[in-house]
């Protein structure tokens, strides 16, 4: 056999041997999740030009008539042993809220009730998450830093009524909004050693401008085998905004027990 084709076998078996090692040690995480979360705090729309200045600081449960709801989180880690390259996390998670119920001297955008009258309204927001993170601990503790570009989009609608049917009047105002959000990720768990219960905390954060975002988890985990687990925990949500859409300004926290199936593998 020539020097040639020695060599050629040689830096073969060395990439076949290279990727048998990464395949081995390429790993992640998939969780999928139940989010049961109580609502506080206000928002406001102000339709431009219509001359009814600002719009009602409506509280969330009092006004909007928001009470607690579920909704999915879902989440994917994707971890690797290539040097300088970052993990991965793809992150979804809706958040969605209905209230209907009497209101006075109230302004949404187009809609104005100074006596009397009700609203129905309802609430939608998507978040999507690319996370770019390295390990900094990984063993009985691991820690996570990062980057997350999020992006929400959703939309809100209220249509006010007045009167009482079948002569009532009504007028709808909905409003999409949307916002792309860039946070500081961090991820710490303590793995209880001789046993398979864990203690995790991950969040992120961004404070900018007329925005100040903040999401977080406290958790505790259960691995069976096969790294198949369950978790459950708490989770809080902030939003304070008034670069949703033009005219809409919302201070909103959203907070609760939540619990996923997660597979390690």
């Amino acid at each position: 056999m020539k020097p040639k084709q020695l060599k050629s076998i040689a830096i073969a078996t060395i990439l076949a041997t290279t990727s048998l090692a990464y395949a081995d040690t390429i790993g992640g995480e998939i969780s999928l999740g139940l989010y049961s979360h109580s609502p506080s705090g206000y928002a406001s729309y102000t339709e431009p030009y219509t001359g009814l200045g600002l719009g009602t600081s409506a509280d969330l449960e009092d006004t909007l008539h928001w009470q607690s709801n579920q909704n999915i989180v879902l989440k994917a880690y994707i971890e690797h042993p290539v040097p300088l390259l970052p993990n991965i996390k793809l992150g979804f998670m809706q958040l969605s809220q209905e209230g209907k119920g009497s209101v006075d001297d109230f302004t949404w955008g187009g809609i104005y009730i100074p006596s009397f009258g009700s609203i129905e309204n309802s609430f939608t927001a998507n978040k999507y998450d690319l996370t770019l993170y390295y390990e900094l601990l990984d063993n009985w503790i691991e820690a996570d830093a990062g980057i997350t570009l999020g992006y929400i989009d959703g939309n809100i609608a209220v249509t006010g009524l007045v009167g009482m049917s079948p002569i009532s009047l009504s007028h709808t105002e909905s409003t999409d909004f949307s916002l792309f959000l860039p946070t500081l990720y961090g991820k710490a768990r303590f793995n209880i050693p001789t046993t398979d219960v864990s203690l995790q905390f991950e969040g992120d954060y961004f404070s900018y401008d007329n925005t100040t975002y903040y999401n977080y988890e406290l958790s505790a985990r259960y691995t069976f085998s096969m790294g198949l687990g369950i978790e459950a925990g708490y989770k809080g949500i902030h939003l304070d905004s008034n670069d949703l859409a033009e005219g809409l300004a919302v201070d909103m926290d959203f907070n609760g027990i939540y619990g996923a199936v997660v597979w390690d593998f």
